[in-house]
């Protein structure tokens, strides 16, 4: 009995032990999960100055084309020629000046085109490097993964367990899938999905986001042609560039994807209860939920907002809408006009939310797209 009764006790200290490495290897994985997508975030903020950075590359090699031409076509006098066919020592004067100026201005344009070379080399630096430590770090997210299902494979009881969990997880999952699908119904089609399951829910997001990209590009290029033209945007007409919305807070505790059995659907963004909420982009305020009055953290819905408890959405035109959720106060009312970077509410744990957190959503066509691929850091 003594023996059996040591057995027990061992087996209990290696359960102990087994269940604080399951908990320390799910820790780790959380950590790596907001630290990708934290890169992702870097990762595209950069590949978008980079194409900016490209674009005034081409500009100035046009420019200097340009100016090539036009010393071509206009030869190029000597100093004894322009001395010769002067009227006057002030006209020597004034043609020693255009001459300094003409070729102060090539010098200029010369310099300009270096600096941005150089730039865009030490950006590109930058990005390789940033893409190289995301490659590590995805290798040794998907280590500690296959950690964690080796560490449940080899125990009965923490099989046992894990079934038990999956089980909870999937009843309480599929109650707000359906209170989310319920919510969505209930918006007269401003928010949509059609995929279920992690791989469809993927595939869609894929599929929305090739085709944001292609309208997004069209946007991009009409509002900069009317630019070049000497017009202005209005007011608060978008510019369709999403600035990040806590200016200050940069970490990042989830992204798009499948999570804890369910699909997350947007970016959360952690910082102080209260911390001010900026709009990303102009537009106008077309629904919001105040009602929601369980501002603390839970581990179930309260059942407001579809679990965004309160929240508020910003329609921007050409079937963009953006979604600020889990707000403790919201300071906009439906039909306001909303400048990029307004303050539209205040930062809570209201709804569905475990602590306090922005979570915000990028969506075209009522579909959702993954915000680290369009929130730019750098604008705030």
């Amino acid at each position: 009995m003594d023996k059996y009764n040591d057995d027990i006790e061992e087996n209990e200290k290696q359960q102990k032990l087994l269940k604080e490495k399951i908990d320390s290897v799910n820790d780790e994985i959380d950590v790596l999960n907001s630290y990708m997508t934290a890169l992702e975030l870097q990762i595209n903020t950069n590949e978008r100055n980079i194409a900016k950075k490209q674009e005034e590359i081409d500009k100035g090699i046009e420019d200097f084309k340009q100016r090539l031409r036009a010393m071509y076509i206009a030869g190029s006098d000597s100093y004894t020629t322009m001395l010769l066919e002067s009227d006057s020592f002030y006209d020597i004067l004034m043609r020693l000046e255009l001459i300094k100026r003409v070729a102060h201005h090539d010098d200029t344009m010369i310099d300009n085109l270096t600096k941005l070379k150089t730039e865009y080399e030490d950006m590109q630096k930058d990005l390789d490097k940033q893409k190289t430590e995301y490659d590590a770090q995805y290798t040794q997210y998907t280590q500690q993964k296959e950690m964690l299902s080796q560490l449940y494979r080899s125990s009965t009881k923490t099989q046992q367990e894990l079934k038990a969990k999956q089980k909870k997880l999937k009843e309480q999952n599929e109650a707000y899938e359906a209170e989310r699908e319920s919510f969505e119904g209930s918006l007269s089609g401003i928010l949509k999905s059609s995929g279920s399951g992690g791989t469809a829910r993927d595939n869609e997001v894929s599929a929305t986001m090739a085709l944001a990209d292609v309208k997004l590009d069209e946007l991009h290029k009409s509002i900069s042609e009317r630019l070049e033209k000497g017009e202005k945007l209005g007011e608060y007409e978008a510019d369709y560039y999403f600035a990040w919305p806590v200016p200050g807070s940069y970490s990042v505790s989830s992204g798009v994807g499948a999570r804890w059995g369910s699909y997350h659907s947007g970016l959360d963004i952690p910082a102080a209860h209260g911390t001010p909420i900026h709009a990303s982009c102009s537009g106008k305020v077309i629904r919001i939920n105040t009602t929601c009055t369980h501002d603390y953290g839970k581990e179930s819905s309260c059942g407001c907002g579809g679990g965004y408890g309160n929240y508020v959405i910003i329609d921007h035109g050409n079937e963009f809408i953006t979604l600020y959720g889990h707000l403790s106060e919201v300071d906009v009312e439906v039909g306001d006009e909303i400048k990029k970077g307004d303050v539209i509410g205040k930062m809570g744990s209201t709804g569905f939310s475990t602590g306090d957190h922005l979570h915000i959503e990028i969506r075209y066509q009522g579909y959702i797209l993954n915000p680290a691929f369009y929130l730019d850091v750098t604008q705030s």
